[in-house]
């Protein structure tokens, strides 16, 4: 399947150096009293600096592709969360029209649990259709395809 990848640091890779460099200077930080959280620190870091090194000369090029895609997959769910639930409000977004169109790309909570949110199998075109009722024919607003879906 894969052919020959480059072998090197992936974002799994690049993320754990990361997290180690973040606990050694933690570590550093951590005042002499505190000598204990100092070595566990220090001990994590080195721990996650072998694992990246580990992974940068496998030769089990499938099975380091398989981890690096479930690493992205839990990134792209936390960094979505965290869009949805932080998301900023733009200076320019003052009109109502402006308002419709950013409620139309990001819908609420309420605007999800009150109505269903589909894809037109033709046009690619995102329609809104009310839920909870039942087997209905929806007809795309851009291109005019009618195609029948549950609600």
């Amino acid at each position: 399947m894969f052919q020959r990848m480059k072998r090197g640091i992936d974002e799994l890779g690049r993320a754990m150096l990361i997290l180690a460099l973040v606990l050694s200077i933690t570590g550093m930080l951590v005042s002499q009293t505190a000598g204990w959280l100092r070595a566990v620190l220090s001990l994590l870091s080195g721990a996650l600096l072998v694992l990246m090194l580990i992974r940068m000369m496998s030769k089990d090029f499938n099975k380091r592709n398989q981890e690096n895609m479930k690493y992205l997959t839990y990134e792209t769910a936390v960094r979505d969360w965290f869009r949805r639930t932080f998301r900023t409000k733009r200076a320019g977004a003052k009109s109502g029209a402006t308002r419709a169109k950013r409620a139309q790309k990001n819908p609420s909570w309420s605007e999800m649990k009150q109505y269903k949110y589909l894809i037109c199998p033709q046009c690619a075109q995102r329609l809104r259709v009310p839920r909870g009722k039942g087997r209905i024919r929806v007809t795309c607003t851009n291109c005019g395809n009618v195609f029948e879906t549950r609600s």
